[in-house]
């Protein structure tokens, strides 16, 4: 709580910065736009076999159909049961949401030389919609030299149970059957971090010459309202894995800005892992356990296209790691009950399209 409070207090600090800065000053944009990914269909790291590159697959596997399954330690769960899952669905599944994003930008503690000329300070708001979720993202950046950004910001949200799709927004996952888990409530994410970039054209001025390398860390908390210590939860019908606990979420960039309508073509990364040691040695993959102390990256290439008039689409084709579980658990519902192989794998995992409109 001493946390939470302090990380609000040094927002709102921020936050009247901007406002006591005069107001002709500022830049502001605004936008809209949506999200929408194609997630391929696999069988969800429960494969027999070690293959470093896991194939898609639109053959489900159900657990009357293993024998392993059935002769393991939760043999009694059958096809349909609450406390199993099949692997794969037939089709994979899709991820929307909507979104509209405030930016308001000024400078700030600005200098004299070609380091902090373009100082500034930014505030973000971008409230996002989605079938199971609603949240907040607010965000303050402040750029004290042209290659480097401060980061800070509060996000937070509540989510509900979509019983046609089988989907939770914002509920525990802490047994085996969840019908009757707690649901809604409040998640919260509190988080500081640093943004490195780079741009080729600053030092080799010309409209060619835009190669930029971005390279941003930040260390969050994430909270869910109604989960106690060491109990895992949903949210936006993920996987189910969140703790209340700290972590590290990494995005990287290494492009080309050509002066086309396709202005960028490159290559994005993202890198998240467990850094509260009580979770993640909760059940290590050297352990055989579920995986706590994973490290997952999702990656892949990335075009964006300037549509005119303050459209924009950008296209990602994005792979991610993963780690293969034991045939006698796989088909567990609750990943507490997962034994890792050891073996890790690079997927296939989504085609996403992100659109937006500045005006």
């Amino acid at each position: 709580m001493f946390f939470k409070k302090n990380v609000i207090a040094a927002a709102v600090a921020l936050i009247l910065i901007l406002f006591i800065t005069h107001l002709s000053a500022w830049e502001i944009d605004q936008s809209v736009g949506s999200n929408f990914a194609y997630y391929v269909d696999d069988s969800k790291g429960g494969a027999p076999g070690s293959s470093w590159f896991q194939l898609p697959s639109y053959v489900p596997k159900t657990p009357d159909e293993s024998a392993a399954w059935t002769s393991g330690p939760f043999a009694a769960w059958g096809n349909g049961d609450p406390e199993t899952r099949n692997l794969g669905s037939g089709w994979g599944s899709v991820e929307l949401e909507a979104f509209y994003k405030f930016q308001a930008k000024t400078p700030f503690l600005v200098g004299n030389g070609p380091l902090t000329e373009g100082n500034n300070i930014t505030f973000i708001v971008k409230p996002i919609l989605s079938p199971a979720t609603v949240h907040i993202e607010t965000e303050v950046q402040w750029t004290p030299i042209a290659f480097i950004k401060l980061l800070a910001g509060i996000a937070g949200g509540t989510g509900w149970h979509l019983g046609f799709m089988g989907i939770d927004g914002l509920a525990l996952n802490i047994s085996d059957d969840i019908t009757n888990t707690e649901r809604g409530g409040w998640a919260g994410l509190y988080f500081v971090g640093g943004t490195f970039q780079f741009d080729l054209a600053a030092v080799v001025p010309g409209e060619w010459n835009h190669f930029i390398l971005s390279a941003t860390g930040k260390v969050r908390y994430i909270n869910y309202s109604k989960a106690g210590e060491g109990e895992s939860w949903y949210w936006r019908a993920d996987g189910g894995r969140n703790f209340n606990s700290w972590e590290y979420k990494g995005d990287y960039v290494l492009g080309w800005q050509p002066p086309w309508k396709v202005n960028f073509i490159g290559l994005v990364a993202e890198h998240r892992f467990v850094l509260s040691p009580d979770i993640k040695n909760m059940s290590t993959i050297d352990s055989g356990g579920w995986g706590s102390d994973f490290h997952h990256w999702r990656f892949g290439p990335a075009v964006n296209i300037d549509l005119n008039k303050g459209h924009g689409l950008t296209i990602l084709l994005q792979f991610r790691n993963g780690f293969y579980i034991t045939e006698e658990t796989a088909y567990a519902r609750w990943f507490q009950n997962w034994d890792a192989t050891g073996n890790t794998y690079v997927k296939l995992d989504r085609l996403a399209l992100a659109y937006s409109w500045k005006f």
